[in-house]
């Protein structure tokens, strides 16, 4: 996308009238104007040059406003370019439906030149700022993956040099000798065992998107056969419903799963019978995915750490972990136009919930 300050704005409306009051308003404020009288017209100035925010009128022949916006904000390539609606109409339910569909504002005839200028300057400026926090998470990605990957061979090593020591100098060493290699190889353990996790967190953040079809709840179900393997004397009660396919990155959605189930068996571990429900709802424009268990919950006034990374409500003595499978979490559908979040109550259990967008047909396949 073209930098900010070069202000390239599209118009797409099939009224002459309109079109030039517009270009008029905003030509006074040096913006660069391209225009388009129909949806065809607009794809192919798309296609050319991604504009960095679109004026849409919503009546227009062939494709109306709201199907062309559903059509950009369903496409990788073009979803974040700013929409701002021109209508002639301030109903309620119009206005709706423009938000729902992903539009960023709206802006009713016959305009204010002032308020017009103001909407499309407030958009351009948050369009920089989301710029600049996305090239931040990723400086804070490569910086992450170097830092972790620079440190994981070191200690590598002193692992396998403790495993050289207490095979060569066995009958050297004391029992408190021993005793303290050991606690050396459990200590390097747990840290690159942290440092795994955040090669993990940079890869969610970094990886080019791939978007194809995915079969939901055969991915769960795989998931959960795999992680079952680590612990096979447990009795679980996995239950789940039969879940859509959608559109999103394999790869990142089996790392989603990895972590959402072994959340879910983790803190269920003290229960005789842990349950585990997997269940999906609909929305206009998400899937809404939650994942139920009967384990050990959480107070919910800390819910907004639980996000965060190396945040933890338990202690390691309690359940084993590193504070950062949540985050992954976040970062996986924040970069798919999703998001999570949590429920839960102290010894009642937790309920995590995830949406993604409902994506009708195959996105085209282009790195995000």
């Amino acid at each position: 996308m073209p930098v900010p300050y070069e202000k390239q704005i599209l118009i797409i409306d099939d009224s002459p009238e309109s079109i030039e009051l517009v270009s008029c308003i905003l030509k006074r404020s040096d913006f660069t104007i391209r225009i388009a009288k129909n949806a065809n017209s607009a794809l192919k100035l798309i296609q050319f040059q991604i504009p960095h925010i679109i004026l849409l009128d919503v009546n227009m022949p062939e494709m109306n406003g709201f199907d062309f916006c559903r059509l950009l904000k369903n496409n990788v390539q073009y979803k974040k370019i700013p929409i701002i609606f021109l209508t002639a109409s301030d109903e309620e339910e119009s206005i709706r439906k423009a938000f729902a569909l992903g539009a960023q504002d709206y802006v009713t005839k016959p305009f204010k030149p002032a308020e017009l200028i103001a909407r499309v300057n407030t958009h351009l400026k948050l369009t920089q700022r989301t710029e600049e926090l996305e090239n931040a998470y990723k400086n804070l990605d490569s910086f992450c993956y170097s830092v972790a990957h620079d440190l994981k061979s070191p200690l590598l090593s002193i692992r396998r040099l403790i495993d050289f020591l207490l095979q060569d100098y066995d009958e050297i060493f004391t029992a408190d000798g021993k005793e303290l290699a050991a606690k050396i190889q459990e200590k390097t353990t747990e840290v690159t065992e942290i440092i795994d996790h955040l090669l993990e967190l940079s890869h969610a953040g970094s990886k080019k998107i791939h978007i194809s079809k995915i079969d939901t709840r055969q991915y769960f179900t795989d998931m959960y056969k795999n992680l079952c393997v680590l612990e096979p004397s447990r009795k679980v009660c996995f239950q789940v419903e039969n879940l859509p396919c959608i559109y999103a990155d394999p790869v990142l959605f089996k790392l989603l799963c990895q972590n959402i189930l072994s959340n879910a068996l983790k803190y269920t571990r003290k229960k005789d019978c842990a349950v585990i429900e997997i269940n999906c709802r609909l929305t206009e424009n998400y899937f809404v995915f939650s994942i139920k268990d009967n384990g050990i919950g959480f107070d919910m006034r800390y819910v907004n750490r639980l996000f965060h990374v190396f945040e933890r409500l338990h202690s390691e003595r309690e359940f084993e972990g590193s504070g950062v499978g949540l985050a992954i979490c976040q970062r996986i559908l924040q970069r798919q136009g999703g998001k999570a979040w949590l429920t839960g109550a102290p010894g009642k259990g937790a309920s995590f919930f995830f949406s993604l967008p409902r994506r009708e047909m195959p996105m085209m396949e282009k790195d995000c």
